[in-house]
């Protein structure tokens, strides 16, 4: 039977629902009111931006026939005025169409302005049917009297995609504004409020118990300080008299002497510290990801080491090979150096990669300088799981994983997105400079808010590669990498990564649509991940959640068979996001869980052989899919890697099966 959250755990649940829902309403409440006012700002302004562009248009033509006209020529023997609007109207897409009419076919200027005014107010939210005038007309005179007129149509379908792509970049930024914010308000209301109510909970009942120890201050200096000094005061004159009696010929009360002396020294470390470092570094980290292939191929050189199609995925699958290869010894590292010198010095590449990038001249120069970057996000990535796995509690596990997942999830559905708006507005090699940027700020924000874990550190004579031998010697510990952790891996590189993007091109999907699509993967993830996991230590089958949830990635992936469209497309994105928000916390837990029963092998070294595999079902998911594309349908790719996934996944609930329970994590 699952026993009842401390007191401490449900106050802390309470405060952050209370204080996630006030602050949820009131930015969403913000982002409503800020995304009305935009689309009527821009609305009133691109019509007064088309209709001049219509008007100089319009004058160049009439100044044409004009002097046509001045110089004797009859209007009815003028020639190539239709090659002349067409001209114009190809070079300026808001036009729809150009014409130059008689008189007798001349409609009056009031009907023109009214022909489609009743449909567009109510896409240009503020414009009035005046405003609308769709079709424009302007006379052609001829000493003095009109001869003709022109008449310029703009394109309702050009104005429309307007429309929607400032509705869709607005809303992308509110929802990364909003993201942010609520990053922002997790770690404020930790560290400045529960923090110091834990320290404040854990001083009275150690009290009430008769124990008296010192406590450390808080990071931040809040309402609290004063209540924890003045308990450390009291409890330093209490000990001091205690001793004094306790030193009196005759007191023998050892226990009750060690109880009030023993002094201790709350560090604060939480799993809060960790958000925002790992989430500005991963948010710089994620810009690239829209537009990557699409840099390489512009930038692309007969010296090149391969062709342009396989070089516009090899900087995504050096990557990958390069964290794979380097994340064991990044945990390694982490148990002898500590937590947050190593995010520090993982930055260095990182920024270094960065830099390369924006000065490259070839796909040469971007394969090296996203492989030199990978170096970086391997010691840091490991780095901040492993110091989430220290300070969380083992009844949490699985909330605290969600917490890292959450944190990666939000911060690639904003540098996702905001990498794409970014590189539309600047090109591309800027966004790799602000990247750069925010690397650098991340490294500052892991300075302040990490804590020096280095005195708890894992002894380094416990890991290295007899850990590694050990841990793959172990059938479950190599059922979960070959039958779960991989394939995972192989459906987000392949298909979400590879397939999906190629796929809705083939269906005339624009780039813009397509990073829409593929954000929903994350959007998903992020408010269901925790659900998930709260899910998974309920009932305390993590290793059966994960196997359920990589069987059901499996199956969504057939859903191309019902519907080949992008609708359908979107709803395998949003199927998968799901499917892996069951998958992530509950995976690494059962890693956790499983390591722990293996002695003598360190939990970092479990991670990062597990961070080791998953990097190289993301370099192999590529080629895989890239190999099963040229061989097969669509419908055929996306059916035999959903088949093989579904199968995997039944594979390891039958192998681990023998063993009973499978999880002891939630007690």
């Amino acid at each position: 039977m699952t026993q009842p959250a401390p007191a401490s755990l449900s106050i802390e649940r309470s405060l952050n629902r209370q204080v996630g829902a006030v602050v949820s309403a009131v930015m969403i409440m913000a982002a409503i009111a800020s995304l009305i006012v935009t689309l009527i700002v821009f609305g009133d302004g691109i019509h007064a931006q088309l209709t001049a562009k219509a008007d100089a248009a319009g004058d160049l033509i009439r100044r044409d026939i004009a002097t046509a006209l001045d110089l004797g020529i009859p209007f009815k023997e003028l020639r190539g005025l239709d090659i002349l609007a067409q001209q114009i109207a190809s070079e300026m897409p808001e036009i729809a169409v150009i014409e130059v009419v008689q008189p007798t076919a001349v409609d009056s200027p009031l009907e023109a302005s009214r022909e489609f005014g009743s449909v567009w107010a109510g896409l240009i939210p503020g414009a009035n049917d005046d405003a609308l005038n769709m079709v424009l007309q302007q006379s052609i005179l001829s000493n003095g009297a009109p001869v003709a007129a022109l008449r310029i149509t703009l394109d309702r379908d050009f104005m429309a995609e307007q429309m929607r792509e400032v509705f869709f970049d607005t809303l992308i930024i509110l929802i990364v504004t909003i993201l942010v914010a609520i990053e922002l308000m997790a770690y404020l209301t930790g560290r400045m409020l529960l923090g110091p109510l834990r320290v404040v909970q854990t001083a009275l009942a150690a009290r009430a118990a008769g124990r008296f120890p010192q406590y450390g201050q808080a990071k931040v200096s809040t309402a609290f300080s004063s209540v924890i000094a003045a308990c450390n005061t009291a409890n330093a004159r209490i000990s001091q008299r205690a001793s004094v009696y306790l030193a009196r010929p005759g007191i023998t009360d050892f226990v009750l002497a060690r109880d009030l002396q023993k002094t201790t020294s709350d560090s604060g470390a939480s799993i809060i510290d960790a958000r925002i470092p790992l989430f500005v570094f991963c948010f710089a980290e994620e810009l690239q990801k829209s537009f990557l292939p699409l840099f390489v191929a512009e930038l692309h050189q007969p010296t090149d080491l391969f062709a342009e199609d396989i070089m516009m995925g090899l900087p995504i699958s050096m990557f990958m090979l390069v964290i794979a290869v380097l994340t064991p010894f990044a945990g390694k590292l982490v148990d002898r150096y500590g937590n947050r010198r190593l995010f520090l010095v993982g930055l260095l590449p990182a920024i270094a990669g960065y830099v390369m990038c924006a000065f490259a001249a070839s796909g040469n120069d971007i394969v090296l300088g996203r492989s030199i970057t990978a170096v970086g996000y391997a010691v840091i990535t490991i780095s901040c799981q492993s110091y989430i796995a220290k300070v969380v509690s083992a009844r949490n596990r699985a909330r605290g994983m969600a917490v890292f997942v959450g944190v990666l999830m939000a911060a690639t559905l904003c540098g996702t997105a905001i990498g794409a708006i970014l590189a539309d507005w600047l090109d591309y090699k800027p966004v790799f400079v602000i990247a750069a940027c925010l690397a650098g700020l991340a490294g500052v924000l892991g300075f302040l808010m990490l804590d020096p874990l280095e005195t708890e550190k894992t002894p380094a004579a416990k890991g290295g590669a007899g850990s590694v031998l050990t841990l793959l010697r172990n059938h479950r510990f190599l059922s979960l990498l070959v039958f779960c952790a991989i394939p995972a891996k192989v459906v987000l590189t392949g298909v979400l990564y590879l397939f999906v993007p190629v796929y809705l091109v083939n269906l005339d999907v624009s780039q813009s649509e397509i990073g829409r699509i593929m954000m929903v993967y994350a959007l998903v993830i992020i408010p269901i991940s925790p659900l998930a996991a709260g899910f998974a230590d309920r009932v305390g089958q993590n290793l059966k959640v994960a196997a359920m949830a990589s069987f059901a990635s499996g199956v969504v992936l057939f859903g191309l068979f019902l519907d080949p469209s992008a609708i359908m497309v979107l709803a395998i994105v949003a199927g998968l996001g799901i499917a892996h928000a069951f998958l992530k916390a509950p995976l690494i837990v059962s890693v956790m869980d499983v390591a722990e029963s293996i002695p003598d092998v360190p939990m970092t070294a479990a991670l990062g052989l597990l961070r080791t595999c998953e990097r190289i079902g993301s370099f192999v998911g590529p080629i895989l899919v890239a190999v099963l594309m040229t061989h097969f349908s669509d419908a055929g790719v996306a059916a035999l890697v959903g088949a093989a996934v579904s199968v995997f996944a039944a594979l390891l609930l039958i192998l681990l099966r023998p063993a009973g329970p499978t999880q002891q994590s939630a007690a």
